[in-house]
C-alpha cells in the first residue's frame, strides 16, 4: 500500500498552499481531511494536464501583457511634447485648466494610441508655460511628457 498520494487543491489552504496547485501527502490526511473537507481532490492524469494546460495559458498571457505594456511604453516615449492652446487672462494666467480629455485628443490625433483617462496625472496648472504630466502605464512604469501650455488671443 502507497503511503503517499499526490492531490490537487480545489480551494486556497494556508499551511500547503494555492488553489491548483499539485501536492503530495500521507494517504490518510488525504482522505481523512482533504477531501472530505472538499480542500482538495485526487490527483488524476487528466487533471494534472488541465492545471499544466492552465499554467501555460497564464504564462503565455503574462508575456502578452509585458510586450503590449512595452510597445505602448515605446511609443509614449516618442511623443517629445503635448503643445495645449488656451485662453490667456491677466498676469500670464489661463482660464480653466488642461484636463485629461485635451491630452487625449492630442495623442488620439497626433499618434492614434488610445490611452485611458485614469492612466494620466494632470498637474493642476493656471499658468502659460511647461507642466509635466505623468502616463501610468502599468503599477510600476509610467512615463513623464511635458505639455506646452500656448496662450491664444481670442
Amino acid at each position: 500500500m502507497k503511503k503517499k498520494v499526490n492531490v490537487i487543491f480545489i480551494k486556497d489552504n494556508l499551511k500547503q498552499g494555492k488553489k491548483g496547485v499539485l501536492i503530495n501527502v500521507a494517504r490518510g490526511y488525504a482522505f481523512n481531511y482533504l477531501i472530505p473537507g472538499k480542500i482538495a481532490e485526487i490527483a488524476t492524469p487528466k487533471k494534472i494536464k488541465h492545471i499544466q494546460m492552465f499554467a501555460k495559458i497564464k504564462i503565455q498571457q503574462k508575456e502578452a501583457n509585458q510586450i503590449e505594456t512595452q510597445l505602448m511604453q515605446n511609443n509614449i516615449k516618442k511623443i517629445n511634447k503635448i503643445s495645449v492652446y488656451k485662453k490667456r487672462g491677466e498676469n500670464n494666467l489661463i482660464f480653466g485648466s488642461v484636463t485629461e480629455k485635451e491630452i487625449i485628443k492630442w495623442i488620439n490625433k497626433h499618434t492614434s494610441l488610445s490611452i485611458n483617462k485614469i492612466k494620466i496625472q494632470v498637474v493642476d496648472t493656471k499658468l502659460i508655460g511647461i507642466e509635466d504630466i505623468k502616463i501610468q502605464i502599468n503599477p510600476k512604469i509610467q512615463v513623464n511628457i511635458p505639455v506646452y501650455i500656448i496662450p491664444t488671443n481670442i
